[in-house]
């Protein structure tokens, strides 16, 4: 819903005599104006929410990076430009971030190996690759310039399944060149984008993924893989839906979803456990309506909307998700902050992570 709102509202034509509202300013971070001994310590840092860097092919000569990242409603686009680095993503970063968007892979030069419990292929240069936050994986890249287009599961509740048994294969048909072209493209063009030309182009980039990855998608993961990746998925919508139960919890979730609380507890596993997913669900629900600023009522009452009927167990609990407070975060939100408190935009060497850009998705 927030993103069908994001794009409601982006879809608005302006008013005659008025120019066209631009796209917010990516987020952005660069080391290149570190001193080399310093670069690769701050993109590892940098980095540190998502994936941990693990080392530079060459740490003698720095580590001269750099990327942007849009945030495009249910999408987000990261360009970057970084030197040959291995890394990875653990089962505790899942646990604390709770992501399991898509992730197509677009190199404009240098290929990538990437290696999960369950596959191992390598992304050549020019074609896109589909892999998901929500496995752990390890990687190894080459010097690269490439782009990450982040997808939320909300925008493709039908085709999650399709989607997963396309994933760590390399999409060389023509469908899949064609959608490498389009992200390089948007990636080109998103600078000096209008919202109404994002709320035009979004649902075109969202047809092309759909198109290619449900031509792509074949037998992939053995069928007991796919039949959990399924089922964990249907779970993950049940919750969503039922945020704001009071009777939500692991025995609903067993009736709910027609599976054992064994089951139920191996699959939210390597999110921390169920309690712990559906906590950072409702947090994140939180967030969205405290930093909307056309949302008119007061934190306690979304809070407790949500099921934290007391106030303090629910600032600790939302200043631990997102480093700061809902107050702050409102007042960001009012003052056209959305997403951080003003005291962090105005420092400019707190620019916002991967994970503070994702949770919006």
């Amino acid at each position: 819903m927030d993103a069908e709102r994001r794009g409601a509202s982006a879809a608005r034509a302006p008013v005659a005599g008025q120019a066209a509202s631009r796209l917010p300013r990516p987020a952005a971070f660069s080391t290149h104006d570190l001193p080399a001994d310093l670069q690769f310590d701050a993109w590892r840092d940098q980095c540190a929410s998502l994936v941990e860097m693990v080392a530079p092919a060459s740490p003698a000569s720095g580590y001269a990076a750099a990327h942007r990242v849009w945030n495009l409603g249910g999408m987000a686009l990261s360009d970057v430009q970084a030197p040959a680095a291995s890394w990875r993503r653990t089962a505790a970063h899942i646990r604390r971030d709770s992501l399991d968007h898509w992730v197509i892979s677009l190199s404009r030069a240098g290929d990538q190996v990437l290696r999960t419990d369950t596959a191992c292929a390598t992304a050549p240069a020019g074609i896109p690759y589909v892999f998901s936050l929500h496995e752990p994986f390890d990687g190894r890249r080459e010097d690269m310039d490439w782009i990450a287009f982040f997808v939320s599961r909300d925008l493709f509740p039908d085709l999650g399944p399709t989607i997963d048994a396309a994933l760590h294969a390399p999409l060389d048909g023509p469908l899949g060149r064609l959608l490498g072209t389009h992200l390089e493209q948007l990636a080109q063009e998103l600078p000096r984008m209008t919202e109404a030309d994002l709320a035009r182009a979004a649902p075109a980039t969202r047809a092309m993924i759909a198109a290619c990855v449900t031509g792509a998608a074949g037998p992939l993961h053995a069928a007991a893989h796919h039949i959990e990746q399924t089922r964990l998925a249907r779970i993950k919508t049940i919750i969503r839906k039922n945020l704001r139960s009071p009777t939500l919890g692991p025995r609903r979730l067993c009736q709910l979803g027609e599976v054992s609380r064994s089951q139920l507890y191996r699959l939210f596993e390597p999110f921390g456990g169920v309690a712990r997913y559906i906590q950072a669900e409702r947090l994140r629900q939180a967030e969205r309506a405290i930093s909307d600023p056309e949302e008119r009522r007061d934190i306690v009452r979304i809070a407790e909307g949500l099921g934290f009927y007391d106030a303090s167990s629910f600032s600790r609990a939302f200043r631990r998700e997102f480093g700061t407070t809902p107050r702050d975060m409102r007042a960001a939100a009012q003052a056209g902050h959305r997403g951080a408190p003003p005291r962090r935009q105005a420092d400019q060497s707190q620019e916002p992570t991967f994970t503070q850009i994702l949770r919006r998705l």
